[in-house]
């Protein structure tokens, strides 16, 4: 029985939406994530088996993201968290799986520009429930997913909405589109405000940046005001609002960092300021190897028996930045591997970003989005010491790099509908 290409666009753009919306919304969701696009990519290729015709970027890719997950497993000393490093291994190996599996197959943009407003949308609708409904003082995931994974991974979500503005605008049915990813925009500020996040709306200042590089300089000078006063009167807005908590914990922010510096370390500020300050004494002493996922917390316990870091940094077993932790826990490997997950986008997408077609242009804004996000996400929390940012980004990394080596340039066909 033969698999007709309308029926295998369908299961793709299921899977391809399924893959970005499940993370933040179902308990176990980034495991759940990967599993439909593995499985209708093996079911395709059954039917009718190409060869491989991986990109030069998608190769990188893969690279990376075995070199990742080799070093999570060699990193392996000690007991406690030691646990944790098979499944972050795991989820770098599901990445990996996923570039490869869809260097072979044609996934469709409505897929994916449709999961992001899914999943912006319904963010910002289980975080009112949270706040409104159950009187939560921050909105957060299911499980491991905390509020600070929960609101940074929502305002990523809500950026690319924005993203795919400009595919929306080429389509045949645009202001459907322009709305729902528009809701979704809303709907991932809404939740990373009501997650109390703070480390995660630095990346603002730098996603302005890319969407004017991108889309408001070549707009006339009318235009290019009126949309920045009106995002700049919308962030306003969220961060004036006192139901979002917003401004209150910005100043709290200011303060712990102003008694840090007089030398007394208190707040989530104080604590990340002194782990990272220990956590470079601890690289100093072990950059080849790292002191090993178990072997962290005993290490900057010896710190604080020491005195040479404040008493409590040995409560906490990753370095609150994705850098440092990376080179502490698990040695100079790791460190390379998350540079390179930073890098490959950067330079594969950014040259793009002036492209003259609309929707590869959205593609290249996400393309540049995702690692400046998780940069800025990663100064002060570590994401990729947790599955769920690994295969966010890893599997988005996925499906971008996917669609910009089968995109047409000329905005016909499977790809860009």
């Amino acid at each position: 029985m033969r698999w007709s290409d309308l029926g295998k666009a369908r299961a793709f753009g299921l899977a391809v939406a399924w893959m970005v919306v499940v993370p933040l919304l179902l308990p176990q969701g980034y495991w759940l994530a990967p599993l439909p696009l593995l499985l209708v990519a093996g079911v395709a290729w059954r039917y009718r088996p190409v060869p491989s015709r991986m990109a030069r970027p998608q190769w990188l890719a893969v690279a990376v993201l075995l070199g990742l997950a080799a070093s999570e497993l060699l990193a392996l000393q000690g007991e406690g968290v030691a646990g944790r490093a098979p499944s972050t291994a795991v989820a770098a190996l599901l990445a990996a799986a996923l570039v490869v599996a869809l260097a072979w197959q044609r996934p469709t943009l409505a897929g994916w520009w449709g999961g992001l407003a899914l999943s912006g949308t319904g963010s910002g609708l289980w975080a009112l429930w949270q706040a409104g409904v159950e009187g939560a003082r921050r909105a957060n995931g299911h499980g491991e997913v905390n509020a600070i994974l929960f609101g940074n991974l929502a305002l990523l979500s809500g950026l690319l909405c924005l993203a795919g503005l400009g595919w929306a605008w080429q389509q045949r049915r645009r202001w459907p589109w322009l709305v729902a990813l528009l809701l979704g925009a809303i709907g991932g500020l809404l939740a990373s405000a009501l997650s109390g996040t703070r480390g995660g709306w630095l990346a603002l200042p730098l996603a302005a940046q890319v969407f004017y590089r991108a889309y408001l300089r070549g707009w006339p000078p009318r235009w290019r005001w009126l949309t920045i006063a009106g995002v700049g009167l919308v962030l306003a807005s969220l961060y004036l609002a006192p139901q979002s908590g917003v401004q209150q914990r910005v100043g709290v922010a200011m303060d712990e960092a102003s008694d840090y510096l007089a030398g007394e370390p208190r707040g989530s500020v104080g604590a990340r300021l002194e782990m990272y300050r220990g956590a470079a004494m601890l690289i100093k002493a072990s950059p080849w190897r790292g002191v090993g996922h178990g072997g962290y917390a005993e290490a900057m316990g010896e710190l604080v028996e020491q005195g040479r870091v404040a008493p409590g940094m040995d409560r906490y077993w990753h370095a609150h930045n994705d850098t440092l932790d990376a080179w502490v826990r698990r040695g100079l490997p790791a460190l390379l591997a998350v540079l390179a997950l930073y890098l490959l986008p950067l330079w594969v997408f950014t040259p793009r970003l002036r492209a003259p077609d609309p929707g590869a242009r959205s593609l290249a804004v996400a393309g540049v989005l995702l690692p400046v996000t998780f940069i800025d996400f990663g100064l002060s929390y570590a994401f990729f010491g947790y599955p769920v940012g690994i295969l966010v980004y890893g599997g988005w990394l996925a499906l971008l790099l996917a669609f910009t080596s089968h995109h047409s340039p000329s905005g016909t066909g499977g790809v860009s509908r």
